[in-house]
């Protein structure tokens, strides 16, 4: 799918196009893979977005244009033998390239391993994925899209297996704004605006771009919802899922009041 908030999410063609939702555009990877390490910069200019009514139209006919490359892949894998390599899933992967990872996005202009818009579902037999990792895309589907991939994500996932996901933080927002913190907001993505609620506006709605908006009670609860009974919030550089491997996403964001939101959910284990 795509890349930040001008990016599609996972199932759609990202950022910029994807049209850029409102996650970061990544300035660094590590040079070692194993690290599995990025870092990203939000955009901290505007950016003239397509209007969302085009974007929606684009991502209808997308999602029917990848549909049967999910079926291929589905009946590809279902015949190929298990080789025992651990499978992590990044969703919507945009312009970040995670190596060890397999990167997911419907935009087939990124540098990709599986073009796929995730509304079509994971192609990929119950119980055989080590981990999934997103970040920014979840916030840009409606709630069916959203419940529809979170159950695909909880069938895939091998037992004990752990989903990380990274959302725009409500509660920080709202927390900014009662306390007319202006400077914490963008002041131009993905529109310009002087006033506190202006861009208070651009951070939770994104020019239309975002369905949603998640506090760790409300992504608690849609994820229980889809079969995850281990849900809790994690932070930047500690992970139940990937320990020391977790890949970076804004260090520099990490203290004080951190704009995204951390959350990790676990498949039960098997008795």
């Amino acid at each position: 799918m795509a890349d930040a908030d001008t990016r599609l999410p996972a199932g759609e063609p990202e950022g910029h196009v994807r049209v850029e939702k409102f996650r970061p555009r990544p300035c660094l990877l590590s040079a070692r893979p194993s690290d599995l390490r990025i870092s990203y910069n939000f955009p901290q200019s505007g950016e003239h977005l397509l209007h969302q009514r085009y974007k929606d139209l684009y991502f209808l006919g997308l999602s029917k244009v990848t549909l049967p490359n999910y079926w291929i892949k589905k009946s590809v894998r279902a015949l190929l033998p298990r080789n025992g390599k651990p499978l992590h899933l990044h969703l919507g992967c945009g312009t970040v390239y995670l190596p060890g990872f397999l990167n997911i996005d419907a935009n087939p202009r990124q540098k990709i391993d599986l073009w796929l818009d995730v509304r079509c579902g994971l192609p990929f037999a119950s119980g055989t994925v080590d981990s999934i990792y997103s970040t920014h895309m979840i916030e840009h589907f409606y709630p069916d899209e959203l419940q529809k991939l979170l159950r695909e994500c909880h069938r895939v996932l091998k037992p004990g297996g752990g989903l990380r996901l990274i959302v725009p933080s409500l509660k920080n927002a709202i927390t900014a704004y009662q306390q007319g913190r202006r400077e914490w907001f963008y002041d131009s993505f993905p529109r310009h605006f002087d006033s506190l609620g202006g861009r208070f506006s651009n951070f939770v709605f994104c020019d239309g771009q975002h369905r949603t908006a998640y506090d760790l009670s409300y992504l608690d609860e849609v994820l229980r919802g889809a079969g995850f009974q281990q849900v809790e919030e994690s932070g930047e550089g500690t992970s139940r899922v990937y320990g020391e491997a977790v890949p970076v996403f804004e260090p520099g964001d990490a203290q004080g009041l951190p704009h995204s939101l951390f959350v990790e959910a676990f498949k039960q284990k098997k008795n």
